[in-house]
């Protein structure tokens, strides 16, 4: 890729996530700590005291002073109390905004916003995000490394990944690179990097959302050395619950491509559609399921449309540390280089979320 090699890809990786973890850190540090006065009913009659950090994929994170942030299951929740404004999400797509009065309903949370007082089914609920949390709240970062070696054909294999999340009450800002090398006795070593950067706006009034994106990859198999898009669209939730998601989009793009052997950039204006489908599992061990498609049709010149699938498998050994299972496959016709139209792989590895 013109003077970038996987390594060096891989150590700006690393750079990044570094200086992620240590801006986490230093945020984390410098924020005074906020009152530990949110209240937690559970159906067993017990009681818990703390702060809530956040609500998402069926489980709350919350804060005491005995054990630190711990994740509980929103299913066992009777009743939740907070002075805290959230953002609440709920599973036909509205988003309101308000604190969490008392209530002596059962399975119910009450919301006290500006104007008007609602009762919410806890089952309706599925997203609640503190708006006046620290930027450490609001930040997502997980990290996976893996590496397989076969013995007889002497195949190595290695990929590194890396998602980053920063959410706020009307916007979404997401960073994620992907990087897989493979060689053997017999073929020469190849890479595969894509990385991605997404902005998300949240409206109030209407159930698509627009999004911006941009993305860099390279993939040695298709013969593409390098190819840059930028573009956007608009996209919504089909199915948002405690237990599952879907989500569709669909918008234009504009790519550059430079590839293997051919000295001409070729430009191109391509219709997008993205298709992402997630699902988990509370009980231990956690099991998280994700699967992503995206097709691009191109609009100008004759050649074919493209696409990716990217399906994952997450279980969390302990605490914020997981094995995941990881395979993609990636199709484009190249007439030009007479390189391969497609590409597949699939990876065993190790991770951490922050």
């Amino acid at each position: 890729m013109h003077g970038r090699s996987p390594a060096r890809l891989a150590a700006c990786l690393a750079r990044l996530v570094l200086a992620s973890a240590i801006v986490a850190g230093l945020v984390f540090t410098s924020v005074a700590s906020a009152a530990k006065s949110d209240i937690i009913l559970f159906k067993n009659g017990d009681r818990l005291t703390g702060e809530v950090k956040t609500l998402d994929r069926g489980k709350v994170s919350f804060d005491t002073d005995a054990t630190g942030v711990i994740k509980i299951e929103w299913d066992d929740i009777e009743q939740l109390y907070s002075n805290t404004t959230f953002e609440v999400a709920l599973d036909n797509g509205d988003r309101l905004y308000g604190s969490l009065a008392e209530t002596t309903r059962h399975n119910e949370v009450r919301l006290q916003t500006d104007t008007t007082t609602l009762d919410l089914p806890l089952g309706t609920v599925v997203r609640m995000t503190p708006i006046k949390a620290t930027v450490l709240d609001r930040m997502e970062m997980s990290v996976d490394v893996g590496y397989s070696l076969a013995k007889a054909s002497k195949l190595e294999q290695s990929n590194l990944s890396y998602d980053f999340a920063y959410r706020e009450e009307k916007r979404l800002i997401t960073l994620s690179f992907d990087s897989s090398t493979s060689s053997s006795e017999n073929d020469p070593p190849s890479t595969r990097v894509f990385t991605n950067l997404g902005y998300r706006r949240f409206l109030d009034t209407l159930t698509w959302d627009p999004f911006a994106v941009g993305q860099l990859d390279r993939n040695d198999e298709l013969g593409i050395d390098r190819r840059v898009s930028v573009g956007g669209g608009m996209s919504r939730w089909l199915r948002d619950t405690n237990n599952s998601r879907i989500a569709f989009g669909g918008g234009l793009i504009r790519s550059w491509e430079d590839a293997n052997g051919v000295a001409e950039t070729k430009e191109d204006t391509e219709a997008l559609i993205a298709m992402d489908f997630e699902w988990f599992h509370y009980d231990e061990p956690e099991l998280d399921v994700s699967t992503k498609f995206t097709l691009y049709n191109r609009l100008s010149g004759t050649r074919e449309p493209r696409g990716n699938l990217d399906v994952s498998f997450k279980w969390e050994i302990f605490k914020d540390f997981y094995w995941s299972f990881s395979f993609y496959y990636t199709f484009d016709q190249q007439h030009e280089t007479g390189a391969a139209t497609t590409d597949y792989g699939s990876f065993v590895s190790l991770g951490w979320k922050l």
